[in-house]
C-alpha cells in the first residue's frame, strides 16, 4: 500500500459543457484516495455529460495487467455523480482483488472428499 500520491495521468472530457477546475480537484482527490488504496492504476479517463437535468459522470480504469474498469452514474447533480461512480469503481476494484487474492488460496478438502493423506490421517475409509 503507498503512504503517499503519485502523478496519476486523468484525462477529463466533457460532453456539452466546460469542466470547472472545482470539478476537475474534486476527481483528483477522489481518485487519489482510491489509487493509494489499489496503486495498479495506470491511466483514468473520466467523462461527464448533461443533457437538460441529467447529469452522468463515467469512468475508465486502465490498470496493469490489461485490465479495464467501467462505471457510470446519472443523477440531478454533478458531484454526486462523481462520487457515485467513483464509489463504484472502488468496490469493482476490491471485488476484482478479492477473487485475485482467493484464486491462491489452497481449497479447503474435507476428510469425506479430500486427497488420501487426510483420509488416511483420521482414519475413514469410504
Amino acid at each position: 500500500m503507498q503512504t503517499e500520491d503519485t502523478s496519476l495521468p486523468i484525462r477529463i472530457t466533457g460532453r456539452h459543457f466546460a469542466v470547472t477546475g472545482a470539478m476537475e480537484e474534486f476527481l483528483r482527490r477522489k481518485i487519489a484516495k482510491v489509487h493509494l488504496q489499489y496503486p495498479r492504476i495506470v491511466e483514468v479517463h473520466a467523462i461527464f455529460d448533461i443533457e437538460k437535468y441529467r447529469h452522468v459522470a463515467e469512468m475508465i480504469l486502465r490498470c496493469t495487467n490489461h485490465i479495464t474498469i467501467k462505471a457510470g452514474f446519472e443523477s440531478n447533480d454533478m458531484y454526486a455523480s462523481i462520487d457515485q461512480t467513483v464509489d463504484r469503481i472502488a468496490r469493482k476494484m476490491r471485488k476484482h482483488h478479492t477473487s485475485l487474492m482467493r484464486k491462491g488460496l489452497p481449497r479447503r478438502h474435507s476428510v469425506r472428499t479430500g486427497p488420501m493423506e487426510l483420509r488416511e490421517k483420521f482414519g475413514r475409509k469410504l
